[in-house]
């Protein structure tokens, strides 16, 4: 469970968050929507300890963060770089690396371990990224729209990659989207961020299973106008 009480970032004098609380609870996906700017990442980066704030974060202890871009290391194989994640955690080098070719299989890259990023395409290399986040052992999973700037298709094959990890995991998720339709399909949770300094705007639960959205094009719609009204009020 990520539970965040009281959280306060500035940028010199600009207030992006003051007295900010939230909670994911476990095995909950989140997802934080709001207009570009309004402090997402931020807050994504506050969680992860990569910026200086105020307040109590409990349960980011361990954190798997996949960015926006796929940060592979170029020098390093599909394999290579999801091992590098994980290696200093086992001192077994054929366990690490075990771990994390049942990573690459679970999204569909066995037989891709000896590959190099330049010869991936954008998706195969958003998997190995992918990979790497769920073969880490953490808690808690955060993402910054890993799914930005890929096709439909790719986007679709990603997102139930995501979801069948996610499933067999312990972790509770935070994803920050642009994406209604990707916040419908994914989450248990959304809310809008809005307000200076930021706050939660709109909040709304996803109670329907997430494998019956699809089909019941009515509730989806409904979830998906009422999530994009909350973005262009806030």
């Amino acid at each position: 469970m990520l539970e965040i009480k009281d959280l306060c970032v500035s940028y010199g004098e600009k207030t992006v968050f003051k007295d900010f609380s939230l909670n994911v609870n476990d095995r909950e996906i989140l997802c934080v929507m709001g207009k570009s700017g309004c402090g997402k990442t931020t807050l994504l980066n506050a969680i992860a300890g990569l910026v200086p704030h105020g307040g109590a974060i409990r349960g980011a202890d361990e954190v798997s963060y996949m960015f926006q871009e796929d940060r592979l290391i170029p020098s390093l194989t599909a394999l290579g770089n999801v091992t590098f994640a994980t290696a200093h955690l086992y001192k077994d080098k054929k366990q690490a690396e075990s771990i994390a070719k049942d990573a690459l299989k679970a999204v569909g890259l066995e037989g891709f371990e000896n590959r190099y990023p330049h010869t991936l395409s954008g998706g195969q290399a958003a998997r190995v990224s992918l990979a790497r986040a769920f073969a880490y052992p953490s808690g808690l999973l955060i993402t910054d729209e890993p799914f930005k700037g890929l096709d439909i298709a790719t986007a679709d094959l990603l997102e139930r990659y995501f979801l069948e990890l996610f499933e067999n995991s312990r972790k509770c998720a935070v994803v920050v989207s642009h994406s209604v339709e990707e916040a419908v399909a994914l989450a248990d949770r959304v809310v809008v961020l809005g307000g200076s300094p930021c706050g939660t705007v709109f909040e709304t639960s996803l109670d329907m299973p997430r494998g019956e959205r699809k089909k019941n094009g009515a509730y989806a719609a409904e979830k998906a106008t009422e999530i994009k009204a909350a973005i262009i009020a806030s």
